[in-house]
């Protein structure tokens, strides 16, 4: 109609002009830079990723690429967490990246190197060692959480994840000075508040503490479901850890978490293919006291035990240690059928791989593994029909614990007709021996020493229990435990209070030594 007004009025119409369409915008040089976040060192051989194409950057951090503008551009790097950025209208595009690899040198805080140290992330599996120059290198640290440095010796260190990556940490020396605490101490009215006081009063800063004894039960509450299915969950645990292990830790006390291992009256009755079988009736064999042992080749044994342990751990015990660590003894040995031949050659490493599994178990937790051994099988050459070697417990624990009671040693060892009567010259004798076995190994010994009679010897003395002590002294043991099973203790023997001692874990690089000097790497006895 338009049109035909226009014409109508003599006007010539206008022609129709379509809107050009916009020149297509085309993509542009630039140069990506990928520098490391804090420090902005260039990261060599980053990969660059933006439509489809990958380049890498030089020397010097950068690498150029065309792209569109708003164009992502992803980075990554071995050793750096991914990250991208964004193409501008005009100018160079630069791509922080955060290292994700933590490197240092642990000393001793003298300055001397510490190999062997474990450097983990709390809840990560991953572990690193330190070498002999004390230097570490640990990959894929995310970007929170907590550095755990773990040796024997040494107190714990946790230390925050921040912006710096290279720590250099100092360990600081620690050595438990412990008392065995059995259920009597917490059933017992005013039995925990009268060691605790002790405590209070000496050199003690450690306690360890049954948490499972032969009988097979759990002394603290678990959600652990083989505990619930076997039933060695008691419907009233003996100790509230949540509770427990905090009022302790306040007063500076190490806590070791002592568990029964391999008898286990408990799980070889809901468990008897775990247990070494009577030939005669083909139930659990029982030992001269009624008491089931499992079978360490019986395939789930261990990993009970490393279930166990790691619950322990994750309760928040400063170690765990392993008592009963060894094939059944004290029985009718003829009736006695395990899953495979009970040879040396089989007995051997059926406790490595225990160990193995526990010490896996425990190797990424803050808590250190011990374990409790006969001294005898580490003086003479043979394992003495249980299972224990130096060369089959010593690689996997961080503490080494021998019973070496003296009033348990037979007439002529060492030359001694009664070595009851030398508890200093016995327990020197056999920390040597043990002293050469670990050479070269990450571990520490800390003996087990006696506070009691034992058959017809007279109780211990204090002067008894010094002579013990100064013998793992001057073996440069890393403390020791005190074991009287029905915790009396002779509080003469003990030293004063050390207050300058922390068990507590480190939390500070404060002290740490410079990495100048050494540059960082891209009753009864207890069997």
């Amino acid at each position: 109609m338009i049109v035909l007004f226009l014409a109508a009025c003599g006007e010539t119409p206008l022609p129709f002009v379509p809107t050009p369409a916009p020149t297509p915008e085309r993509p542009h040089q630039l140069t990506v830079s990928a520098l490391t976040r804090g420090t902005g060192v260039p990261i060599a051989g980053a990969e660059l990723r933006v439509d489809g194409t990958t380049v890498a950057t030089g020397a010097n951090g950068s690498a150029a690429i065309s792209a569109l503008r708003g164009a992502r551009v992803s980075a990554s790097a071995a050793g750096f967490d991914a990250a991208e950025g964004s193409v501008p209208a005009s100018g160079d595009l630069r791509i922080d990246m955060r290292s994700n690899v933590v490197r240092g040198v642990v000393t001793d805080g003298r300055g001397k190197p510490v190999e062997g140290v474990r450097i983990f992330v709390d809840g990560n599996a991953q572990v690193a060692r330190s070498d002999a120059r004390g230097r570490y290198e640990l990959p894929a640290v995310p970007e929170t959480g907590t550095l755990v440095y773990k040796m024997p010796g040494y107190r714990l260190g946790e230390i925050p994840i921040d912006e710096q990556m290279t720590k250099d940490v100092a360990l600081e020396p620690f050595e438990a000075h412990a008392l065995y605490a059995p259920a009597s101490v917490f059933e017992a009215p005013g039995r925990l508040d009268e060691m605790l006081s002790l405590i209070d009063r000496s050199e003690i800063n450690a306690m360890v503490i049954d948490v499972k004894e032969t009988g097979g039960n759990l002394y603290w509450a678990t959600d652990l479901p083989i505990a619930h299915q076997v039933g060695s969950v008691m419907e009233h645990p003996l100790f509230e850890l949540d509770k427990l292990l905090p009022k302790l830790k306040q007063r500076g006390i190490y806590t070791i978490a002592r568990m029964v291992s391999m008898k286990d009256n408990t799980l070889g009755a809901a468990r008897p293919d775990l247990a070494v079988k009577n030939a005669a009736t083909g139930k659990p064999w029982t030992d001269n006291i009624g008491g089931i042992w499992l079978d360490p080749s019986a395939p789930g044994v261990a990993e009970y035990l490393a279930a166990i342990a790691g619950d322990l751990a994750d309760k928040g015990f400063d170690e765990v240690q392993l008592d009963y660590i060894r094939f059944f003894s004290d029985g009718p040995y003829d009736l006695a059928d395990t899953n495979l031949p009970n040879t040396q050659s089989v007995r051997l490493p059926a406790i490595r791989r225990v160990l193995r599994v526990v010490s896996d178990a425990l190797a990424h937790r803050k808590a250190f593994l011990s374990a409790d051994c006969f001294p005898i099988a580490f003086i003479v050459p043979d394992d003495q029909g249980i299972g224990q070697r130096p060369e089959v417990i010593m690689p996997y624990v961080d503490y080494f614990s021998p019973m070496v009671y003296p009033s348990h040693y037979g007439p002529g060892v060492f030359g001694f007709p009664v070595p009851n009567e030398h508890p200093y010259e016995v327990i020197n004798q056999s920390l040597k021996i043990m002293n050469q076995e670990r050479a070269g190994l990450p571990m520490a010994i800390r003996p087990w020493i006696q506070d009691f009679g034992y058959g017809d010897f007279p109780p211990y003395s204090a002067a008894d229990v010094q002579a013990e002590m100064k013998a793992a002294r001057d073996n440069g043991t890393k403390g020791f435990m005190i074991w009287n099973a029905s915790a009396r203790f002779t509080e003469a023997a003990l030293g004063p209070p050390r207050p300058d001692e922390s068990a507590g874990p480190m939390t500070s690089t404060a002290h740490a030594a410079s990495s100048a000097a050494a540059p960082s790497p891209s009753g009864s006895s207890s069997p």
